[in-house]
């Protein structure tokens, strides 16, 4: 009996499968006209691969990692913990969505160790470059440690801010930020090279941070941060669902001794992916039109390796 019902399982996975996926979407415009790095001589990128990590660059973040090749970057993976030696000929290291052991209360423990967390500050202080990425609930409690040894606060939350949502687009945690509407901060990331004049995120959380951090996506006053996905997207009224942030980002920035930050609330806008639950298909990254998210992304990468503002 078991047996012949194999098949019909078998059947029913499939059928799964092809109407609910997140894959990257290759058929994006990851063409760079000036590439900023010469091939011959590019700087050393590495891309974490060994923390659980949700992201990786022969997947979702395939066209990250095509855009970067265009631009003169060979990226390259790291597995493993991250040691002195490990690091130290590497001028960038990206860590997108790292994973920790999952808790009862679906959270994350730590992605990091005290010793890896030590050896990264004491990297970057003596020069390194890290762009850290992690997303909603519940990346942002597995990075949480890390961030906190920098004065950046993470939790286990997705984030709403009714004055950065686009009625036309329809979703709660899909945000925009603009010149217009007073989102994109002042700094080198959003003036230099090709000026960016508008983002879009598409699901995150926020990060608080202290002085010592510049905002490069600013929430507005109204901004709140739920606790579970179906009260954010719903945009509940009950205060026991959500707590507000005002003052708080999604994306930030800051000069570490001799090294230098980015730390950002949300993953998709530095890809390209094509996400399909059912009978809907939605594009999420660079790929969405009428945003200067493949721009911004450029940007973070030349700031991060630049010794100039």
């Amino acid at each position: 009996m078991e047996i012949k019902r194999l098949p019909q399982l078998l059947i029913l996975l499939l059928i799964f499968a092809s109407c609910v996926y997140q894959r990257p979407d290759m058929e994006t415009d990851m063409s760079v006209s000036l590439p900023a790095f010469k091939p011959e001589n590019p700087p050393v990128v590495v891309f974490d691969a060994g923390h659980g990590n949700f992201h990786d660059i022969y997947s979702t973040y395939q066209p990250f990692a095509t855009l970067l090749k265009n631009d003169g970057i060979d990226l390259t993976t790291h597995e493993g913990q991250f040691t002195q030696i490990a690091l130290q000929h590497v001028e960038l290291l990206i860590i997108a969505n790292a994973t920790g052991e999952e808790l009862k209360d679906g959270g994350m423990t730590s992605a990091f160790s005290n010793s890896e967390i030590e050896v990264l500050l004491s990297w970057v202080n003596q020069g390194g470059s890290l762009l850290l990425i992690a997303d909603h609930d519940p990346f942002g409690s597995a990075a949480a440690d890390l961030a906190k040894a920098v004065g950046v606060g993470m939790e286990s939350v997705w984030t709403v801010d009714t004055l950065r949502q686009n009625p036309e687009i329809g979703k709660s945690t899909w945000l925009e930020y603009s010149q217009e509407n007073g989102g994109l901060g002042n700094h080198a990331i959003i003036k230099n090279g090709m000026p960016i004049q508008q983002v879009i995120t598409f699901t995150g959380q926020s990060l608080s941070f202290d002085s010592t951090w510049t905002s490069i996506l600013q929430l507005s006053d109204s901004a709140r941060n739920y606790y579970t996905r179906a009260d954010a997207s719903m945009v509940s009224a009950d205060t026991s669902t959500y707590f507000p942030v005002p003052g708080q980002s999604q994306l930030i920035a800051c000069k570490y001794g001799d090294g230098r930050m980015v730390i950002a609330g949300e993953a998709a806008m530095f890809t390209a992916q094509e996400v399909r639950i059912f009978f809907k298909t939605m594009r999420a990254g660079f790929n969405y039109g009428g945003y200067d998210n493949k721009q911004l992304v450029l940007n973070i990468i030349h700031w991060l390796i630049s010794d100039t503002d």
